[in-house]
């Protein structure tokens, strides 16, 4: 349009990181996607959103869905907390879970065997955060940040898969 007012992405005091997510005047989500032989697009995805363990990248969706599919689970929500070992970069995976029909006497051993069987050993989560809700913003996407606020590893509500 002639003569309109270029709309501007802007992180608040972080102005390298706002030049970089619109450099060449593109929008850079982070999204990964592919087209299938239909031309459908499919997203994947986004790209920065994995936590490294053991050197590895974890997409925290995937061990997300190995949990969503497990009966004993209603809701589950995937983050990574620094790890125990120190390595920069590193994360220990922390798996908050709502136990199914309120049931908080989770049989951890249970989940982790069947976890053993649709994930890599890596995937599996270092501890299991039982909690009665995961916090979600308006649009249902899971708050992260307030369930890694409130972890402890020696929390009653906490259990060590490792």
């Amino acid at each position: 349009m002639v003569g309109a007012k270029k709309e501007e992405v802007e992180y608040h005091g972080k102005k390298d990181a706002s030049e970089a997510k619109t450099r060449g005047g593109w929008l850079r989500t982070g999204d990964m996607c592919h087209r299938d032989a239909d031309g459908w697009l499919y997203f994947d995805f986004r790209k920065g959103g994995g936590l490294r363990r053991h050197g590895d990248f974890i997409l925290p969706e995937y061990v997300e869905k190995a949990l969503a599919d497990l009966p004993e689970v209603n809701d589950v929500c995937v983050y990574g907390i620094p790890a125990d070992t120190g390595a920069p970069g590193e994360s220990d995976i922390v798996a908050a879970i709502v136990p199914a029909n309120g049931n908080e006497a989770i049989d951890a051993k249970k989940i982790y065997a069947l976890l053993g069987k649709a994930l890599e050993k890596n995937s599996i989560p270092s501890y299991l955060q039982i909690v009665s809700e995961i916090p979600k913003t308006a649009s249902e996407k899971n708050l992260d940040r307030l369930l890694r606020e409130e972890f402890r590893p020696n929390a009653p509500n906490v259990i060590s898969l490792g």
